[in-house]
């Protein structure tokens, strides 16, 4: 699976999540397996922001900061 497809695949399973109300498991989700492929890993600067959004329990941040990750 190359970057992209990768990447959208992983957006979609949280997009999933935030449909249902489920922040913490729509981070839990892109987050650890963005991070556990070498090819798709998160940059530090946004995985910062997105521990700051999910703090302050910002569904809507969050699935911004999805929609624009390239």
């Amino acid at each position: 699976m190359n970057n992209w497809s990768c990447q959208e695949a992983l957006k979609q399973r949280a997009f999933d999540h935030l449909d249902r109300g489920d922040l913490k498991n729509a981070v839990a989700s892109f987050v650890g397996n963005m991070n556990a492929r070498p090819d798709c890993e998160l940059p530090q600067h946004l995985a910062t922001l997105g521990a700051s959004l999910l703090t302050a329990n910002d569904a809507l941040g969050w699935r911004t900061l999805i929609e624009e990750l390239r």
